[in-house]
């Protein structure tokens, strides 16, 4: 069992959250967990389909058996490669079950015709004939839990949607779905025969929160642990004041902290010094970056637009986009109160974002959601992963002097401190300024101070 599902007192993670979704499974209704890039769907999925977990909650969802499906795994994005995906995890969880011999050779014979078919008709027959097999045979209820579905949805055929509505008609109370997508299921595809099967989440959708600060803390104490560093309490509170309760955000913060506090205990001051530290480095962190980046790419043109203009100084929004992205728990505030970004790194993201859409704004523009660079209004040609790296360290301290142990750092990393030398770090240098320079022998943008390091200047 993983030690991140397991808080301190050796209770799970998220239970709160577990107990909302257990409460759908209970009624055998369908049910669809969203959330946003990396807040843990996929943990809160894998720990609800844990026996130990299912040991702790009541209700006729407890002799259910669940069967996990990570759709990341199928061989190929289709109605064969779906179906085997299925049928291969239900195989692996009755093989862990006291089920009969006979029913396994059924599935396991079904399963190979469904992988050679005779024709294209024989994919979806196999697999009725394999999941009926199981849903007849087994005397309990079935629990088929669809990770990272949003591909699938957006991309499968959409007779694939109508067997599955199909079956779940035929055994109802029998067969359960759930779901984990980053966006709510109507909103990812809509047609007809997709919208027979979404029907059956309707009222069943839960936007899955960040972690609360109990869970959070426990978590922070974990990665502690993992990173061999000693974290009290004033270092809790600022991770948790930096990555809110978002466990990529989480992670990342405890990594740049973890970096400059060590295991020794230390008092308030030192605390603050380090902290200091850490805020100035989070910003052109690479893993921070790529986290908010995913957040931002899974959202659609009009949140972006409000979060835009929630960013710019007395900005107002939409209503809806605003509601749309308070249901998505990325707004902090009540109705009655202004509202802010869930954390102080994507708040600072979001600042990054709405000056790279500025009218009439020139110099250098980094979009991280996308990585892509423009100088001066003109896409640059591709940054290679060195220097992009080099140009995100920069652009997170506009007009700031980064020295040569800043660079090596953020663009090699702390290993190469003793072997990256000074001609290494201008070659580099030069190799950006080749591609971002309107005249590279007459740098506007990006400056070199002999001596103390390089800075990006007139960049917004």
């Amino acid at each position: 069992m993983p030690d991140r599902m397991l808080r301190r007192d050796g209770a799970f993670l998220r239970r709160d959250e577990s107990q909302v979704v257990w409460r759908y499974l209970n009624a055998q209704e369908c049910c669809s967990v969203v959330g946003i890039s990396n807040i843990g769907k996929s943990a809160l999925l894998r720990m609800i389909c844990l026996p130990e977990s299912q040991q702790g909650m009541d209700g006729p969802g407890r002799d259910a058996i669940f069967v996990y499906v990570d759709c990341n795994r199928m061989l190929g994005l289709n109605d064969q490669g779906f179906y085997e995906l299925v049928l291969r995890c239900l195989q692996d969880t009755l093989r862990r079950q006291a089920v009969p011999d006979t029913l396994l050779r059924t599935l396991r014979n079904a399963y190979e015709a469904l992988i050679n078919p005779h024709s294209p008709f024989h994919v979806p027959l196999s697999f009725n004939q394999g999941l009926t097999a199981v849903l007849d045979g087994l005397g309990r209820k079935l629990v088929i839990v669809f990770d990272e579905f949003d591909e699938v949805l957006t991309r499968v055929e959409g007779r694939v949607f109508l067997n599955l509505r199909a079956l779940k008609d035929q055994y109802r109370r029998g067969l359960t779905f759930m779901t984990a997508t980053n966006e709510s299921l109507p909103l990812l595809r809509r047609d007809e025969a997709i919208d027979e099967f979404i029907e059956l989440f309707t009222h069943h959708t839960y936007y899955l929160p960040p972690l609360n600060s109990t869970d959070a803390a426990d978590m922070i104490h974990q990665v502690a642990k993992e990173l061999n560093v000693t974290f009290s309490g004033r270092d809790v509170d600022f991770v948790l004041d930096w990555a809110g309760g978002h466990i990529g955000l989480i992670e990342a913060t405890c990594g740049v902290l973890g970096s400059l506090t060590g295991a020794p205990l230390r008092d308030a001051s030192q605390d603050w010094i380090i902290q200091r530290e850490a805020a100035q480095r989070l910003p052109r962190n690479m893993t921070v970056q790529t986290e908010c980046g995913k957040i931002w790419a899974g959202l659609s043109e009009i949140e972006r637009g409000a979060l835009m203009d929630l960013s710019t100084p007395g900005g107002e929004a939409p209503l809806p986009a605003i509601a749309a992205l308070r249901s998505k728990h990325l707004l902090l505030g009540d109705n009655d109160e202004a509202p802010r970004p869930f954390c102080r790194l994507f708040g600072q993201f979001l600042a990054q974002q709405s000056a790279l859409v500025r009218p009439g704004a020139q110099g250098v523009r980094v979009d991280v959601g996308t990585g892509e660079v423009t100088v001066d209004g003109r896409t640059t040609e591709a940054l290679t992963n060195l220097e992009y790296r080099l140009l995100l360290l920069l652009y997170g301290q506009l007009g700031k002097i980064c020295d040569k142990y800043q660079v090596v750092e953020a663009v090699w990393g702390q290993d190469y401190m003793d072997t990256v030398d000074d001609a290494r770090i201008e070659k580099l240098v030069s190799r950006l300024r080749a591609k971002i320079e309107p005249d590279p022998t007459n740098p506007r943008y990006l400056m070199t101070l002999r001596g103390r390091g390089y800075k990006l200047v007139g960049a917004v």
